[in-house]
């Protein structure tokens, strides 16, 4: 008997080119002993409960974008199954599948699935959800999860890009406790995100060198507030050209996180809405899910020093 494969296909993804593919992507399968049951999502969280039957197969696929992904993850996890998953990225960004090195070509994506290795990623806790990739609070955040999926599909990346200036008139300053394994890192910020990812929202860019996605900690990022326009352009272009010494922008590595606010706007968590109600544990678990990697895309990558950006927060109202 061939090895049994649940393919999860968000027939929507996109621009729902999967629909042109499938027919491929199956054969190739069948022709490499595999036996695929395809079951296309229907709703919102349709594909974390497919997933949810993953003990009952040898491989998982999700094909589809992050925010599809991350329902994967989380059906995976809480069935307690082992399988190995492989990824065909067919969303908007694809952020976390750009620093795997997985293309978002089905062909190609299904080759690596075929003759790739599973390897142990860690995964990160947001208080009951997890996530691989990379949660957002504050400036920007909104704009995964407003932004429509036929827009998505339409502009993809400009699409959050576009969404997110329209924040820009009116960014908000968030006072958050945050506590970075045993360091007080509190303050008053814009922006708040927490990665294992080389870019955070498919937005802002991340040194390749300082990302390990097997390391057991995620990357903190935290921008305060700019007092003037100089000031955001300044911050704006350094968090683009990955300058994290940047006056006014924290930068920090850790195991857990836990964050205090008194505002509890939600966060974007690979995408899509998540609700909180003012705190929030972000605890990493090391190695817990078996992800298909190219070869090459294995071996850990060198930890830098921490960088930090000393700033006096009494200037901050």
């Amino acid at each position: 008997m061939g090895k049994r494969v649940l393919m999860i296909v968000n027939p929507r993804a996109g621009r729902m080119k999967i629909r042109n593919t499938l027919y491929g992507a199956i054969e190739k399968l069948c022709s490499a002993g595999y036996e695929p049951t395809v079951v296309m999502t229907q709703y919102d969280g349709h594909a974390a409960e497919l997933a949810g039957r993953a003990k009952a197969y040898d491989t998982v696929i999700c094909t589809g974008g992050d925010g599809t992904l991350n329902q994967v993850i989380n059906g995976i996890i809480k069935s307690a199954a082992e399988c190995p998953i492989g990824y065909i990225p067919l969303g908007s960004t694809n952020d976390f599948a750009g620093s795997l090195g997985i293309p978002n070509n089905v062909d190609s994506a299904i080759d690596i699935i075929l003759n790739g290795r599973a390897t142990k990623l860690d995964v990160a806790r947001f208080n009951s959800r997890y996530f691989l990739d990379t949660a957002m609070f504050g400036a920007f955040s909104r704009a995964s999860y407003d932004t429509s999926q036929d827009r998505k599909n339409q502009l993809g990346f400009l699409a959050y890009i576009l969404e997110g200036i329209r924040d820009l008139p009116s960014i908000r300053t968030f006072k958050m406790e945050v506590q970075v394994d045993d360091e007080d890192v509190s303050g008053d910020y814009m922006l708040c995100a927490i990665s294992n990812s080389n870019t955070l929202g498919g937005i802002i860019p991340l040194d390749k060198s300082r990302v390990d996605i097997k390391d057991g900690q995620f990357e903190l990022i935290m921008a305060a507030r700019p007092q003037n326009a100089i000031e955001l352009r300044n911050m704006i272009r350094a968090l683009r050209l990955k300058n994290f010494a940047c006056e006014g922008i924290v930068f920090r590595s850790g195991a857990k996180i836990d964050i205090r606010c008194s505002d509890s706007e939600p966060w974007t968590i690979d995408g899509e809405k998540e609700i909180w109600d003012g705190y929030a544990q972000i605890q990493v678990i090391p190695g817990a899910v078996n992800f298909i990697l190219p070869d090459g895309q294995n071996d850990a990558k060198i930890k830098p020093e921490i960088i930090d950006a000393k700033e006096d927060k009494s200037d901050r109202k």
